[in-house]
């Protein structure tokens, strides 16, 4: 009977040993079990950064200390909720980020904060940056943080704050005239669009002009370039890019009888139906664009080798070294691994890339906390899935090679 006791005993003991060995920090056999309030760092916009009516604001944050139970997370512009961005963390990861628009509208100081809430009603301490608004009639310049800064309209739609350092100023040639201002006006000069609701940006005046080359949410603003004779297209300039868009679902402010008329690129014809054609005559399809995406540099900060429990901001140069602009905007993929087995993961997007462009594309964050004191690498993947049409996919990727260092 001892003997038999003894060895329950020793059954027992290595079972739960075995277990805690399992579940063990750093060790990589177990889930991390995430517990206490998320946090909140907001890398966009700058704090104090100045930007135009009407452009939109890129609202960019990492929530740490996630996991699976994140229920939402809630974007603020002055007090009052700007968007809710129901379950933001599908893949788990104990750090993600988000990414949210807000046209800018009303001139002076606004607060733009974010809140992560775990689905048991607890929530991260609100951040909140505060930025200015300056109105389309004022000067072109503003003084924001100590420094002169201008206003932009960011039409690459790169990340980033839309705020850059005014031009030196030129010297006056002749004596200065006395010219009136012009009289001050209800509306502005420039006509713009005002979007009723979500919208297709396309490469010309039809529906049959796919896909599109980008979009335009509820409520965002652009300008009007020109409109086709019958005015129910409009060639638009804005923060998302250049196109046309169908003037079905926009309004109209500013002086329209300006607005010059143009005939647009020609619409394309019905695709025709196509017999089969045997195998042994078919002619390989011709590529559908000549864009080709190149993954340029990629910066981490702080700089690896990461640390456990430490999130690193990942920033990728994405270029288009080929004959035409993307089709579409595509994504990013970051993903972490130690002996062949991933660790975490996160992603980037990227909008549509003219031809010959480079966008810096930052706000994308990683934490990992497995496997400590071990070899791990980072594979950055763009364009992961070939959502983006492109000449070759083989200068998309890049492998870094680091060891994990205690932090946890």
């Amino acid at each position: 009977m001892k003997q038999r006791a003894l060895a329950v005993g020793l059954m027992l003991m290595v079972a739960l040993a075995a277990c805690n060995l399992a579940n063990a920090p750093g060790q990589g056999g177990g889930e991390t079990v995430i517990s206490g309030a998320p946090g909140v760092r907001i890398a966009a916009p700058l704090p104090n950064a100045t930007y135009l009516e009407g452009v939109s604001v890129n609202i960019q944050a990492a929530v740490s200390n996630a996991g699976a139970d994140i229920d939402r997370v809630e974007i603020l512009v002055d007090n009052e909720i700007a968007a809710t961005l129901p379950q933001p963390n599908t893949a788990s990861a104990p750090t993600f980020s988000i990414a949210q628009t807000w046209t800018a509208v009303g001139a002076g100081q606004h607060t733009i904060a974010v809140t992560a809430f775990r689905a048991d009603g607890s929530s991260s301490e609100p951040v909140s940056v505060n930025i200015t608004v300056v109105a389309q009639g004022a000067a072109a310049t503003a003084t924001s943080g100590g420094n002169t800064a201008a206003a932009t309209d960011n039409a690459s739609g790169g990340s980033g704050s839309q705020v850059r350092p005014s031009a030196a100023p030129t010297a006056t040639q002749g004596p200065p005239t006395n010219t009136p201002e012009p009289p001050a006006s209800d509306t502005p000069s420039r006509p713009q669009v005002n979007f009723s609701q979500g919208v297709n940006l396309r490469r010309g005046p039809s529906i049959k002009f796919n896909p599109p080359v980008g979009s335009y949410a509820a409520g965002q603003t652009a300008d009007i370039l020109a409109k086709t004779q019958a005015g129910d297209w409009y060639r638009i300039r804005g923060a998302n890019g250049e196109g046309w868009v169908s003037a079905t679902f926009v309004t109209v402010s500013g002086d329209a009888n300006a607005i010059p008329i143009e005939a647009g690129p020609a619409i394309p014809t019905d695709t025709p139906v196509f017999t089969a054609t045997p195998l042994a005559t078919a002619v390989p399809p011709t590529p559908v664009t000549t864009a080709n995406l190149v993954l340029g540099n990629v910066g981490f900060t702080p700089a690896l080798p990461l640390k456990c429990g430490q999130t690193v901001e990942i920033r990728v140069d994405v270029a288009n070294l080929g004959q035409a602009a993307t089709t579409t905007g595509g994504t990013i993929s970051i993903k972490d691994f130690w002996n062949g087995q991933e660790q975490g993961s996160t992603t980037g997007g990227f909008p549509v890339i003219n031809a010959g462009q480079t966008l810096n594309i930052g706000g994308i964050f990683l934490t990992i906390t497995t496997n400590v004191d071990a070899d791990h690498k980072i594979v950055v993947m763009l364009n992961p899935n070939g959502a983006v049409p492109e000449t070759t996919s083989a200068d998309n990727s890049r492998e870094y090679a680091y060891r994990l260092q205690a932090g946890c």
